[in-house]
């Protein structure tokens, strides 16, 4: 979701907050996240926030996402997010995705740094996963002109809100840019019955490096609460995506994509994964 502020939608998932910092600050300071809204137990049906439907404002959206899809393939973040003969572009070619789900976008219309998110997106698909691959979106507070511009993109929205709790029957890219910690452990939780579906599961989004010391700093905080997440640290691969400073000197880059690092789950078949939540296990994040 987008890092810059606006509404927060009643009843959903979607916290749409500041969660970047400005250059040069402490990135071990500032107060701990309010806690976000419950999410739903089950899929619930979902529509947009707002039904109307205007094809002017849609036509100037897509044009505005292509355009952000141009300066995000231009810039060092995306020459730099998976380089040729990396250990990351391996993993990634090891999980092979045949599927792409950017979950917590935002608002795009509203919010430039979600339209770089929803870009990365596109180019994400287009250039690292096969052919026949699909991509989908969602966050509650998308509107109907949204809808119709992540169809035009070729992303399908669905029609209920899972609240992460996504099961996947193909390996599959999640991208969830600066989503709070009960969205990551929501998924996990998901796909958390056996180590050969974990591993169908990539996660490009916020730091669980990070999301462990805010455990740490405050045990009754919303990170101290995704069970799944902390236990992930026994085996989850993390890389970061790009420091902030190796971003364009543009602070809707710094908003859009700042924290944000690959996990590949590499979990062995003997692991008791029921064992590791239900003994607290932490382990350590390589």
């Amino acid at each position: 979701m987008p890092a810059a502020a606006a509404a927060t939608a009643a009843g959903g998932w979607t916290v749409v907050r500041r969660r970047g910092r400005h250059r040069g600050d402490d990135p071990h300071t500032g107060a701990q996240p309010d806690a976000p809204p419950p999410l739903p137990v089950t899929p619930i049906p979902w529509s947009p926030s707002d039904s109307s439907l205007d094809p002017a404002r849609v036509y100037r959206l897509v044009a505005r996402a292509h355009a952000a899809i141009s300066r995000v393939a231009a810039s060092r973040l995306y020459r730099g997010l998976l380089p040729p003969d990396s250990l990351l572009r391996r993993r990634l070619g090891f999980l092979a995705p045949t599927r792409l789900s950017l979950l917590g976008v935002g608002s795009f219309e509203s919010s430039p740094a979600a339209r770089l998110q929803l870009a990365l997106a596109a180019l994400l698909r287009r250039d690292f996963l096969p052919e026949p691959a699909s991509a989908d979106l969602f966050d509650p507070v998308l509107s109907a002109v949204e809808c119709a511009a992540a169809a035009a993109l070729g992303f399908s929205v669905p029609s209920l809100d899972d609240g992460c709790r996504r099961r996947v029957e193909e390996p599959t890219l999640f991208y969830m840019p600066h989503c709070e910690a009960s969205l990551y452990d929501a998924l996990l939780a998901a796909n958390w019955d056996s180590p050969a579906q974990l591993r169908r599961v990539c996660v490009l989004g916020n730091s669980f490096r990070r999301y462990a010391l805010q455990a740490e700093e405050n045990r009754s905080g919303p990170a101290a609460k995704a069970a799944h997440v902390l236990a992930a640290g026994r085996f989850a691969c993390e890389e970061r995506a790009g420091e902030t400073a190796d971003l364009d000197d543009d602070d809707w880059f710094a908003r859009a994509f700042n924290e944000t690092s690959w996990h590949f789950f590499e979990v062995d078949d003997g692991v008791d994964l029921a064992a590791a939540i239900a003994g607290g296990s932490r382990g350590s994040v390589h």
